[in-house]
């Protein structure tokens, strides 16, 4: 059973978290194109809720989190998730960051590093590099002005709702969208045309040379485990994963064979061992 809440931060800026279970702190933090629902149908934080207190949160700008414009970098999510566990008295733990998430979980790391007991990554963009769907269809709504314009136009042509189901078979490739995760995805949420303004910015700080996009990723000193597919068509093993995995200086990577992006759907096991691993290495 999930209990949610939304902590006020002030000024048109709040953090929405979905709660389960009880026991050590797991936070869970989603990518782009989902919110927190894509934790909460996940069977991680199901399998997880008897023997941990498991919060996934919607990111700022995201499902009911709410931020300013223009104030959506990977370091502005960061610190306001970081208010907002605050308010939900989560001071030490085990952060899980999913693909954009994961960019946003290394921003939080390196800048409030006492919320964490260890670190997951899985399917990481944690540089920033050419993207073109992302960047083409999505990063132009970031710009001001014209940006939320351009967002109503493909609304209005319904140019985002035909573009989704390719995005959803990308991110499960090469396995199925699963029918549960489908019949209850927050599409309304999703296709709200200010959401992906917001999803628009998201998107620019992983344009080349973007300095909203880097982290200062070797003056991260949190234990760290990367997981990554390797059939992911999202994320590349090398450029990303691979190469964050490298940086950290607790970091290491871990393979899921025949994997793709969303391995806490469908490869659920790995990542429960890799979060238990996490736990047990925990002082009582």
């Amino acid at each position: 059973m999930w209990h949610e809440q939304t902590c006020n931060l002030g000024s048109d800026r709040s953090l929405h978290a979905a709660q389960t279970g009880s026991g050590p702190d797991l936070v869970l933090i989603h990518g782009a194109l989902t919110t927190s629902h894509d934790w909460r149908t996940s069977p991680v934080a199901q399998a997880l809720a008897p023997t941990h207190r498991v919060t996934a949160v919607d990111r700022p700008g995201h499902g009911r989190s709410r931020r300013r414009r223009f104030e959506g970098t990977p370091r502005d999510q960061a610190d306001q998730i970081a208010e907002g566990l605050e308010q939900l008295g989560i001071r030490r733990a085990i952060v899980v960051g999913h693909s954009f998430g994961g960019l946003v979980t290394l921003a939080l790391a390196e800048r409030h590093p006492d919320l964490f007991a260890a670190m997951i990554l899985l399917s990481p963009i944690a540089f920033p590099e050419p993207r073109l769907m992302e960047q083409l269809l999505l990063a132009p709504r970031a710009i001001p002005l014209a940006g939320p314009a351009l967002s109503r136009f493909a609304e209005a042509m319904r140019l985002d709702a035909m573009a989704l189901p390719l995005f959803h078979k990308i991110m499960f490739h090469p396995q199925d969208v699963p029918a549960a995760w489908h019949e209850t995805y927050p599409f309304a949420d999703i296709l709200d045309p200010q959401a992906l303004v917001f999803e628009g910015e998201d998107a620019a700080a992983t344009l080349p040379l973007s300095a909203g996009g880097t982290i200062a990723i070797g003056e991260i000193q949190i234990p760290a485990q990367v997981l990554i597919g390797t059939s992911d068509k999202v994320i590349d093993e090398t450029r990303q994963a691979a190469a964050v995995a490298a940086l950290l200086p607790k970091g290491r990577i871990g393979r899921i064979e025949g994997g793709g992006h969303m391995i806490h759907h469908t490869h659920p096991d790995r990542i429960l061992s890799a979060i238990r691993e996490a736990s047990a290495t925990q002082p009582a």
